[in-house]
């Protein structure tokens, strides 16, 4: 545990001194990632795939305001879907504009939480961002985890039915419009997905705010719960045909990588735990202290050890007069 500690306390050290330059990797690497998943899933527009365009787009968002990350992943997204289909791009458009309005609106501080919500669901561990945006953001956090949850249904529905749409006429667009709507909004594994992480992030960030011991633990066990719990019911009553144990098994995932997570944000030691009352001219205060865990970094301290001889042998000028002193003395 102390060596854990101490490399946290490197970690931060080492964060903190050169923030400016890995702040520009860590979105490069963010958008990256986004815009390859997009041309793997769609695809549809050869020049998008270009690995020179992906990393000039990626290099770009790497120094513009992290909002800007989404709108390349939607012009991707939309650009893809266009040279697929002019009626899904419409359709897709039309929707896109509704999540931009809520996202802006309510949680446009949380790009990292919309652009992380996909690539966790591809990796089946989605439970990973609600916990994490329960823990460290606030309940509107829930409409970027569900504008997160869109987009992954968007890419899926549309990969799914490629096959079906080709087969349509050119002519029959309104019977396209009309398919793809009906989809994107019939998704019921999609509404179940939202609703169970709008409630996971309620719950935690409810629970995490209290004033117990332990509150972000018991936050992260409970809240992994009830998003079983609530994916569960939305199978009963919607019929979604979720896998439970894939789900179960992520949820465990999930609460291990978020417990990492607690450990780098929020590791105090509740065994010296205070209790402060003051007061002023108005109030009465009771105040509970939690103090951090933090281990000092070792130092190193080199020392330098010289050996210095002693010279015993008297100087020249000195063992000649007390030579002539000696004949002198024997003279007389």
């Amino acid at each position: 545990m102390t060596n854990l500690l101490v490399l946290k306390e490197y970690l931060k050290g080492i964060y903190g001194k050169y923030e400016i330059y890995i702040t520009p990797v860590e979105k490069f690497l963010l958008s990256l990632i986004t815009l390859i998943l997009i041309n793997r899933k769609l695809g549809y527009m050869s020049r998008l795939n270009s690995t020179t365009i992906v990393l000039v787009a990626a290099l770009l968002c790497s120094f513009l305001p992290m909002n800007i990350m989404v709108l390349f992943a939607a012009l991707f997204i939309l650009l893809h879907l266009y040279a697929f289909s002019l009626e899904c791009a419409i359709v897709v458009l039309a929707l896109f504009l509704v999540m931009f309005l809520m996202y802006f609106r309510f949680a446009s501080k949380d790009t990292v939480m919309v652009l992380l919500t996909p690539i966790c669901c591809y990796l089946n561990i989605p439970f990973v961002m609600p916990l994490a945006a329960g823990l460290t953001g606030t309940p509107a956090s829930a409409v970027s985890v569900g504008c997160g949850v869109i987009v992954y249904g968007v890419m899926e529905y549309i990969s799914d039915s490629v096959s079906t749409l080709n087969s349509m006429d050119a002519e029959s667009a309104m019977q396209k419009y009309r398919y793809v709507v009906d989809g994107l909004m019939n998704n019921k594994t999609v509404l179940v997905m939202v609703f169970a992480f709008a409630i996971t992030v309620l719950v935690v960030y409810l629970i995490r705010r209290l004033s117990i011991n332990h509150a972000w633990t018991i936050a992260i066990a409970v809240g992994a719960l009830m998003s079983i719990v609530a994916l569960l019911a939305g199978d009963l009553l919607l019929e979604t045909n979720i896998s439970i144990l894939p789900n179960i098994i992520g949820a465990v995932i999930s609460v291990v990588i978020v417990k990492f997570l607690q450990f780098f944000i929020f590791n105090v030691d509740y065994s010296r735990t205070e209790h402060v009352q003051f007061e002023d001219d108005e109030y009465y205060y009771y105040v509970k202290a939690v103090p951090k865990i933090a281990v000092a970094k070792p130092s190193k301290t080199v020392k330098k050890i010289t050996s210095q001889k002693k010279d015993v042998t008297p100087p020249p000028r000195a063992v000649s007069s007390a030579v002539r002193k000696s004949d002198k003395s024997g003279l007389k």
